[in-house]
């Protein structure tokens, strides 16, 4: 268990984010992040679960998309999630330290004055992701799927699915 303090600094943390953001920002019961920064742009929104927890530093951005986690998630240190349309996150996934969640690419081209490419993702429940992992725009990851450590994911993994990146 943790210290009651540390969930005592959540609620104040928790609590200040919805009275900056208001109604762009809501949170679940009981949080115990350590270093959570939180920023949202334009019109976009985010919704945490409860019982969420993270260890070090997590980064969740909304540029004007919507970015939903489930209940029980744990992030490791240094993850980052970035939503201009949507991100879903499902209860009880497990993320590996310096994960990276984009659902946009920067449109390189810019030949129809669009800044971004972006396309929803969706992460199933009892997902675990490991280490170094970065999950691409229009990504589908089945629940209870398993994703290896240095992994770079574009597409659909299916339920129970593993993604295992070979390194020579």
């Amino acid at each position: 268990m943790r210290s009651p303090i540390l969930y005592l600094k959540n609620f104040v943390v928790v609590g200040v984010k919805k009275i900056r953001y208001m109604s762009k920002f809501s949170a679940g019961l009981i949080q115990t992040f350590d270093k959570l920064h939180v920023e949202i742009h334009g019109n976009g929104k985010i919704k945490l679960g409860s019982f969420n927890q993270n260890r070090g530093n997590l980064y969740l951005v909304s540029d004007g998309g919507e970015l939903i986690i489930g209940n029980h998630c744990f992030f490791n240190t240094g993850t980052c999630i970035t939503a201009t349309e949507q991100i879903i996150i499902g209860d009880n996934c497990k993320i590996g330290n310096n994960v990276v969640i984009v659902d946009h690419d920067h449109n390189f081209k810019n030949d129809d004055g669009k800044e971004f490419i972006s396309s929803k993702i969706e992460i199933g429940h009892g997902t675990w992701i490991g280490a170094n992992v970065t999950i691409l725009r229009g990504t589908k990851i089945g629940p209870n799927a398993v994703i290896g450590a240095g992994s770079v994911v574009k597409g659909i993994v299916p339920e129970g699915g593993k993604v295992i990146q070979k390194r020579v």
